[in-house]
C-alpha cells in the first residue's frame, strides 16, 4: 500500500454524457497504476548518449529504479545516488551532492549529468541549482576545466507520476542545451518526442522516418541504450542514443512532432522560445492513428503516396483485422496503464471489434478524459472510466462488470488469476515475462504484431481446450 497526500478521487464515467464522482476521499493508493516521477526522468536520460542519471536522495531511491528497469529491460542499468542518510537530512545534502558529481565526473566522464530530486530532498528543501552553481565555480578554480552539462529536474515522488517525470526531463534537457537557431542553418530535420515507449517502438518510429526519407532527431532515443546486443564489452554509460549536438540543433528543425499528449512540454518550449512549429499526435497504434501519423509525415515531405513497404503493411493489417474478427468481435476488455498508451490501445481495440468495458489510468488527466470521450462517442460504447485510480479500483469494477480480457503491465496478474481471465502484457513494467523491450505495437507493422498476439491470447484461453477435446474425440 502506498500512501499519498492527493485527495483526488478517481473519475468514473459510465456513459458519454454522464459523469459520476465518488463521495469518499482517497487517502491511500492500493497497487498503483503508475510509477513515481524519477522513474520517468531516468528513462528519458538513458536515451542520451553518455548521460548519467543522478538521484538526489536516499540509496533506496536509485536501487528501486535500477531494480524495476533491470527486470523490465533485462539490461544493466546504472543510476547514481547521493546516498542521503539521517544526518544529511538534518544538515542538508550539499556535501553528498557535490561528492557524487565529483565522483561521477572522475570515474565515468559522462557527456551529461541529470540530477533528479526525490521526495526526501524536496521535503527538506535543498537548493539543488544553487549547490550545482557553487560546485561549478569551485571545480573550475581547482581544475581549470569545464564540467559536462548538468541539468536539474524537480521530481518529487509524492506527487505526479513517471509520465510527468519524463515530460519534465525532456523540457529541462531542451531548456539547458538547445541553442538559438541561425537563419542560415534552417533545415528539414524533424524533432520527434515519442513519449515513454519501449525500445522496439522507438526503433519502429525511426524505421518509418527512414522509409519516408525524413531526417530526424529523437528526444530521446532508447532504441539502443535499453536494448543493447551482447558483444563482450561492458558499458557503464549509454553507448547509443541522442547526442548532445543533436539536442543543441533542435531549435533549427522544421517541426516538432509529439506522440504523447502528456509529454508535450518540450515541443511547447521549442515553439515559444525558438518558433519551431509543434504538433501533437495520438500514439500511432492501429489503423486510424497510424494513418494520421503517416499523413502528417507525408505532408511534411510534400508527397501524396506512401512507400510501397508501408502500403503493403497497411494492407496486411486490414487483412488480419478481417481474419481475426471472429475471435475478437464483442469481447469485453479492461485496460489500464499510461494515458497515451491506453488511448492508443482503446482506439485500436474498437477497430478490432472489441468492447472496452473498463478503461483505467493511474495518472489523473483532463486530456485523457476528453480524448476517451471522443473515442466512445464515435463507437457508442458505454465503458467505466477510472481516471487517476489504482488496480484496486480496477479490480472492483472487473468484479462488477465482468470482462473477457485484461490488458496492462505485470501488476495485473493477480487480478487476472483471481477472475480467471487472460492478461495481455503491455506497458511498463513487465517483469514476469522476457522480451518486454521487444514488444512492438506502433505503426502498421507493430499493430499487426499486436493484433496477432492479442488474438492468440484469446484463442489460447477460450478455444484451445475445446479444440483439443474435439481432436481427441475424432481420433478415438
Amino acid at each position: 500500500m502506498h500512501s499519498t497526500p492527493e485527495n483526488i478521487p478517481p473519475d468514473k464515467v459510465t456513459s458519454p454524457g454522464k459523469s459520476l464522482e465518488t463521495n469518499k476521499k482517497k487517502f491511500a493508493v492500493i497497487n498503483p497504476c503508475r510509477m513515481c516521477q524519477p522513474m520517468g526522468a531516468v528513462q528519458a536520460l538513458l536515451g542520451i548518449e553518455g548521460a548519467m542519471p543522478l538521484i538526489h536522495g536516499s540509496q533506496g531511491c536509485s536501487t528501486y529504479m535500477r531494480f524495476q528497469l533491470c527486470r523490465h529491460f533485462r539490461e544493466p542499468i546504472n543510476v547514481s545516488s547521493t546516498s542521503m542518510s539521517e544526518s544529511t537530512v538534518v544538515y542538508g545534502g550539499e556535501k553528498n551532492l557535490i561528492k557524487a558529481m565529483e565522483t561521477m565526473n572522475l570515474q565515468y566522464h559522462p557527456t551529461l549529468i541529470g540530477v533528479t530530486s526525490s521526495c526526501l530532498t524536496e521535503t527538506i528543501g535543498d537548493d539543488v541549482d544553487g549547490i550545482i552553481n557553487k560546485f561549478r565555480e569551485s571545480h573550475f578554480k581547482l581544475n581549470k576545466e569545464e564540467l559536462p552539462p548538468i541539468i536539474t529536474v524537480s521530481t518529487p515522488s509524492y506527487t505526479g507520476s513517471h509520465v510527468e517525470g519524463y515530460d519534465k526531463t525532456i523540457k529541462a534537457i531542451l531548456e539547458s542545451l538547445a541553442l538559438p537557431p541561425k537563419s542560415e542553418d534552417k533545415n528539414d530535420v524533424i524533432n520527434i518526442i515519442p513519449g515513454n515507449l519501449a525500445p522496439a517502438d522507438v526503433e519502429e518510429i525511426k524505421h518509418i522516418l527512414d522509409l519516408m526519407e525524413l531526417d530526424n532527431i529523437i528526444l530521446t532515443d532508447t532504441s539502443e541504450s535499453l536494448h543493447a546486443p551482447l558483444n563482450g564489452s561492458i558499458e557503464f554509460l549509454p553507448s547509443g542514443g541522442t547526442t548532445l549536438d543533436e539536442i543543441r540543433r533542435t531549435s533549427n528543425s522544421k517541426i516538432t512532432l509529439t506522440l504523447s499528449k502528456h509529454a508535450d512540454s518540450g515541443g511547447i518550449f521549442l515553439k515559444k522560445r525558438f518558433g519551431v512549429p509543434h504538433v501533437t499526435l495520438p500514439l500511432p497504434v492501429g489503423l486510424e492513428n497510424t494513418d494520421q501519423f503517416i499523413s502528417t509525415l507525408s505532408s511534411l515531405k510534400d508527397v501524396e503516396s506512401i512507400p510501397p513497404e508501408m502500403e503493403r503493411d497497411r494492407g496486411r493489417l486490414l487483412d488480419a483485422l478481417v481474419d481475426s474478427q471472429a475471435y475478437n468481435y464483442g469481447r469485453k476488455v479492461a485496460i489500464y496503464g499510461d494515458p497515451d498508451l491506453v488511448l492508443g490501445m482503446v482506439s485500436f481495440l474498437t477497430e478490432m471489434g472489441m468492447e472496452p468495458a473498463i478503461i483505467a489510468t493511474g495518472t489523473h488527466s483532463s486530456k485523457f478524459s476528453a480524448d476517451i470521450q471522443k473515442i466512445i462517442c464515435k463507437t457508442g460504447h458505454d465503458p467505466v472510466i477510472i481516471n487517476g485510480g489504482d488496480l484496486y479500483d480496477l479490480h472492483q469494477e472487473v468484479k462488477k462488470t465482468g470482462v473477457d480480457l485484461l490488458i496492462g503491465n505485470s501488476y495485473g496478474a493477480r487480478v487476472a488469476v483471481e477472475e480467471n481471465i487472460p492478461l495481455f502484457r503491455v506497458g511498463f513494467p513487465i517483469f514476469d515475462r522476457v522480451g518486454a523491450q521487444r514488444i512492438r505495437i506502433l505503426g502498421y507493422s507493430g499493430s499487426l504484431n499486436l493484433l496477432d498476439q492479442l488474438t492468440n491470447t484469446i484463442i489460447q484461453h477460450y478455444y484451445d481446450e475445446a479444440g483439443y477435446e474435439l481432436i481427441e474425440g475424432m481420433e478415438n
